[in-house]
């Protein structure tokens, strides 16, 4: 563990939803860092460099962070375990969403809502075509997981999408061969 001794000491005195809302915290402080990065990134060099920028840094970390998880929990190879460390993982931590499996092997991710996408909107910057960074991501969390797993995109940005969603994307898992 790399927690120093005061923040062991504070952190073992905190309550479970203090945790909760710590770990709430924590996961809004890393989306306003990627989010104020995008957009230095897109007014100073365009958003063809940032998205290009994106599909480099955040796959490394979306890797580190499900592989951390993966290890933690004893995670699978399965669905389910895909869907536990996407959850856990602050991939979708960026507003909301709804997640669902179909059948034994899929797994399906609606964005309903992007702070991101939205706070673009408001400050007249336009909607980030984060499509290419969204593969690369879902992509690399989910071969973490399962090397076999295949993902597709539905629907992102720059795709056109209803207004109550933002983009989907869907995850199979191989089913298990058993002998």
């Amino acid at each position: 563990m790399v927690l120093s001794k005061p923040q062991a000491e504070i952190l073992s005195a905190l309550s479970r939803e203090q945790l909760l809302d710590l770990i709430d915290i924590q996961q809004k402080n890393w989306w306003n860092l990627q989010n104020n990065w995008m957009a230095y990134m897109d007014r100073e060099y365009g958003q063809e460099a940032a998205v290009r920028g994106d599909c480099h840094c955040f796959p490394a970390n979306a890797r580190v962070q499900v592989f951390r998880l993966k290890k933690l929990l004893g995670l699978g190879d399965d669905v389910e375990s895909l869907r536990k460390a996407m959850v856990l993982s602050t991939i979708w931590a960026n507003g909301e969403y709804e997640m669902w499996t179909v059948g034994e092997t899929k797994l399906r991710v609606r964005v309903t809502a992007c702070h991101q996408q939205v706070k673009r909107l408001e400050e007249g910057m336009g909607e980030l075509g984060c499509k290419p960074a969204g593969l690369a991501i879902s992509e690399v969390a989910a071969r973490v997981v399962n090397p076999a797993c295949q993902v597709r995109c539905i629907v992102c940005p720059p795709d056109a999408h209803p207004r109550d969603m933002w983009c989907e994307w869907e995850f199979e898992v191989p089913e298990r061969k058993t002998g």
